[in-house]
């Protein structure tokens, strides 16, 4: 399997997981997942430049002046903290998903594979 396909896989689980926690006021478990939905799209958007991401769960040089990641994506990073609140989780959620289905596409395309975006988006829908 292909680093791609496993942040793929990575993404969607730890999003149904965070929502099914956030839900169930379980808001440790759910935060822990947001935190892992951010490093996984942080190592997309590495894959995406064309750069060696981090072992998964390793943060450094994800921000601060080491950081190989663009202003907007690091400020994007940031707006992604979220308290233990059920709907600042799920509205934290969407945003990510919104940022997943762009370097989803970017990434396909540049491993020339056709994207289904279909199925993402019934994937995505099942749950937000």
């Amino acid at each position: 399997m292909t680093n791609s396909y496993r942040i793929v896989i990575d993404i969607l689980s730890y999003r149904d997981e965070a929502y099914r926690r956030a839900i169930r006021k379980e808001y440790y478990y759910a935060l822990n997942c947001i935190d892992k939905l951010r490093l996984s799209i942080s190592t997309a958007w590495y894959m995406d430049a064309g750069i060696q991401p981090n072992t998964f769960g390793d943060w450094a040089k994800y921000e601060g002046k080491r950081s190989e990641l663009e202003d907007w994506q690091k400020s994007l990073l940031e707006a992604w903290e979220c308290g233990r609140d059920t709907e600042e989780i799920i509205n934290v959620m969407k945003s990510i998903v919104l940022e997943f289905k762009k370097v989803h596409r970017s990434l396909c395309d540049e491993l020339d594979i056709k994207e289904d975006s279909e199925w993402v988006n019934k994937i995505v829908n099942m749950v937000l």
